[in-house]
């Protein structure tokens, strides 16, 4: 009786063992750190006084405080404007003549949406890289275009898009440091994780201790596959179902050998 009590004891330890391959490389995968980022990211340091650094700010963080008219189509819009043809139009021709008038309903309501959360226009498809300060008035009816520098443009973006670093929660401080402590020559950049603190925000524009700090992608990385921690419950769970296997096995000769002495 003892011998079939420990025959089937073993059966059931086996079987449970069998299906390891599958259980524990999700109980890994579950238990293990949050997985990467696909992008790694470094730190530049700009400066408003450098006018090749005034370039850099505009061309990589001037999306703050200012819009491309080529945004204001179908194509790029994704629905958010009522009237993209009519609104782009009438943009395009403010940079060209300094005013311009639309009867559109629908682009008057876009110009004012666009003037409330932009101060720049500007086509990034053009021949030159223009940068107009444009107003809406008469109810988005009347578009004005004046030109701006970039330097105006790079101090906007500095005061209302650069995230200040005091005002920063800590682990957005941390993972700012973390960037910024592998900027060098020497390295690759910092990949964060994908559940860190800022990594929404990403790239940045961040301001420390009075530097400016140009935060963009350095490089990608396509991680194809298992992760180590699934690849590694996956072997254990290979090894764990042959045990289980073996154990089915003797477990069925020992309840075969106490059913022989019955």
């Amino acid at each position: 009786m003892r011998l079939r009590k420990l025959a089937l004891l073993l059966a059931v330890v086996g079987l449970v063992c069998l299906p390891a391959p599958v259980y524990l490389p999700a109980l890994a995968g579950a238990t293990s750190p949050p997985p990467q980022t696909s992008q790694s990211y470094r730190a530049e340091t700009v400066s408003l006084a450098n006018e090749s650094d005034v370039e850099t700010i505009v061309s990589r963080h001037g999306r703050t405080v200012s819009i491309s008219v080529h945004q204001v189509s179908h194509r790029y819009s994704a629905g958010e404007y009522r009237a993209p043809n009519e609104t782009r139009e009438t943009l395009a021709a403010a940079m060209r003549n300094g005013t311009a008038r639309t009867a559109s309903a629908g682009a008057r309501a876009d110009l004012q949406a666009i003037a409330r959360n932009n101060t720049y226009v500007h086509d990034a498809y053009g021949e030159r890289q223009q940068y107009y300060r444009f107003s809406v008035e008469e109810n988005g009816s009347v578009v004005t275009a004046r030109n701006a520098t970039l330097q105006r443009v790079a101090n906007a973006t500095v005061e209302r898009g650069a995230y200040r670093y005091e005002n920063l929660s800590p682990g957005a401080r941390e993972t700012v440091d973390r960037i910024l402590r592998n900027s060098s020559d020497e390295d690759f950049g910092y990949r964060p994780r994908v559940n860190d603190a800022f990594v929404d925000r990403l790239p940045a524009f961040v301001e420390k201790d009075g530097t400016l700090h140009s935060i963009t992608v350095y490089g990608h990385v396509d991680d194809f596959g298992f992760g180590v921690s699934l690849v590694v419950g996956l072997v254990v769970g290979l090894g764990v179902a042959g045990v289980g296997a073996v154990l089915i096995l003797v477990g069925g000769v020992l309840y075969a050998v106490a059913w022989w002495r019955e």
